[in-house]
């Protein structure tokens, strides 16, 4: 065999290992996600889908079954049922096994918290397992309040929120408009995520603000420090910036309980 056959040969062989290699890793993080995850279709009850629109943002949320604390989060835009979904693991910031009760929401406001006309809920579903398909899933009513069961830990103290009065930087603020929002979010530094989001219908500074448990999403228990953002919204798209909305980054963790904060918002928010 001449010496170009051997190299080709050989090149061959390489590229035949490499693709096997490349789909047996894919195959088996397939499965991997299947095996810490739920998956299956979102539906809309006959009567409750009039009001969704693709712009919509479908909140996906799996809860502890036992404690009721939100376990993983995701959000799916466009929404328009019937809807393909999978939540697991890869939604989460700590390792997930066993049950998990299932919620699904939509959202039109930017606050998922803030029930708006036109937005819809499903039931917070019995324990299902990790690794379960085809759920069929339904969002069955207009979206007026959680379950009871996770409101029983939305309330308001002192030592369950973050207090405080909201400034804004001179230089910034003639790009406050009478019809700014105020946007308030605490983050959680390990998940990189919101985990309480507060809307104020305007803004003016020098303003107190309060944020805390009773905003928590999905009525998840809040405790220890969190990441504090707070900016303007002009567009009604808290996540979507436009020209002249600004923002305050907390440059350190903040605990639940802290009073008197001065806060101020310091830059253009460009996002």
């Amino acid at each position: 065999m001449s010496k170009n056959k051997l190299i080709f040969l050989a090149a061959f062989v390489v590229f035949v290992g490499l693709t096997v290699y490349a789909l047996w890793n894919e195959i088996s993080r397939g499965t991997a996600q299947l095996k810490y995850s739920i998956s299956g279709v979102i539906l809309s009850a006959p009567g409750v889908g009039g009001g969704i629109i693709k712009t919509d943002n479908a909140h996906v949320l799996l809860f502890d079954p036992e404690t009721l604390e939100l376990a993983a989060s995701k959000i799916i835009n466009p929404f328009l049922p019937p809807l393909t979904f999978s939540i697991g693991q890869a939604d989460a910031g700590q390792p997930l096994s066993g049950y998990y009760r299932l919620l699904v929401l939509t959202d039109k406001n930017g606050n998922p918290n803030l029930p708006s006309v036109g937005e819809v809920i499903g039931p917070l579903s019995p324990p299902i397992m990790l690794g379960t398909e085809g759920v069929e899933y339904s969002v069955d009513r207009p979206f007026q309040s959680f379950p009871a069961e996770l409101l029983a830990t939305k309330t308001e103290s002192p030592e369950t929120s973050i207090r405080g009065t909201i400034n804004v930087s001179p230089e910034l603020l003639d790009q406050l408009s009478s019809a700014d929002r105020l946007v308030i979010m605490l983050f959680d530094p390990e998940l990189g995520r919101p985990v309480a989001i507060k809307m104020l219908p305007s803004f003016r500074p020098p303003q107190k603000f309060s944020i805390g448990q009773a905003n928590a999403m999905g009525g998840q228990v809040l405790n220890g420090k969190y990441s504090l953002r707070i900016l303007t919204d002009k567009n009604n798209q808290p996540f979507q910036s436009v020209a002249g909305e600004i923002i305050g980054r907390s440059q350190d963790l903040i605990s639940l309980g802290t009073a008197d904060l001065e806060f101020e918002l310091d830059q253009p928010y460009t996002r």
